[in-house]
């Protein structure tokens, strides 16, 4: 089973509780995933400082089936590993306990784990909508929009951000623990700086419209967005009146917008 320790000692009414996640799952399916591993870690902070005290919990679990080799090949984490771990259902409590007391939940590429949490811990993360979630993988895309890669492991490597954890990459505690890390160096950041340690203006700049560059969907799957909306005009009029665009593809919406002078 995990542990959980260092428990807080005194909040003051100005405090921020986040509670950063991972989950290790046995496969990249949201929708049907499930987790074989999990750590959640609970800080708190006084406008964007960390005041050192934290909870953590983590533990293996055994999924209700078998985990691919393909998920253990990324994960590491064998069906031998997980056969004398508890199920899901039977750490319920432990995680409650810690969710209960958070403001906001983070992670890196949270909409994943957050789907596979919710599907599986219905009673304890469907309440984290999204003015309570801090993206990581968007802030970054925010913040650093030029770099190639904004995978936790390349941002790892980037910004040196595992000088201080002990562990094992892609294990889920070391990964939490590498997205609290990356929150604090992107809260160092000058646009984070200017938000004057506002928790819900961070929320609202990680949520602001992305620019997208390349299709990812559709018969122009591949190719630049701006080309696309100087060669087939009549697409991109056809594309805007699509009502499943600003629900699904919100970012592109905005991104042609923008481009065509449409949403002026």
């Amino acid at each position: 089973m995990g542990n959980t320790f260092d428990l807080f000692s005194g909040i003051t009414g100005d405090s921020v509780r986040i509670l950063f996640l991972d989950t290790e799952t046995t496969g990249v399916d949201p929708a049907t995933a499930e987790v074989c591993e999990v750590a959640f870690l609970l800080a708190e902070y006084n406008g964007f400082s960390f005041t050192g005290e934290k909870q953590v919990f983590e533990t293996l679990v055994k999924p209700s089936i078998p985990i691919p080799p393909e998920a253990s090949a990324v994960n590491q984490i064998s069906n031998r590993m997980v056969e004398n771990s508890p199920a899901s259902e039977e750490i319920t409590e432990q995680i409650r306990k810690l969710a209960e007391q958070a403001d906001y939940i983070s992670a890196h590429n949270l909409p994943y784990d957050h789907e596979i949490l919710s599907r599986q811990y219905p009673s304890v993360f469907k309440r984290f909508n999204k003015t309570s979630q801090i993206d990581t993988l968007r802030l970054s895309r925010q913040i650093w929009q030029e770099i190639p890669s904004h995978a936790m492991q390349a941002l790892r490597y980037r910004f040196e951000l595992d000088n201080d954890i002990q562990g094992e990459a892609h294990r889920a505690l070391f990964d939490t623990e590498l997205v609290q890390s990356l929150l604090h160096f992107s809260l160092e950041q000058k646009c984070c700086l200017e938000l004057n340690n506002d928790w819900n203006a961070l929320v609202d700049f990680i949520f602001s419209p992305l620019e997208v560059r390349i299709f990812t969907f559709g018969k122009y799957r591949g190719t630049l967005v701006e080309d696309t909306v100087a060669r087939d005009p009549d697409y991109i009029r056809w594309l805007l009146k699509q009502k499943w665009l600003p629900e699904e593809h919100p970012d592109l919406y905005h991104t042609i917008l923008t481009k065509t002078g449409a949403g002026k």
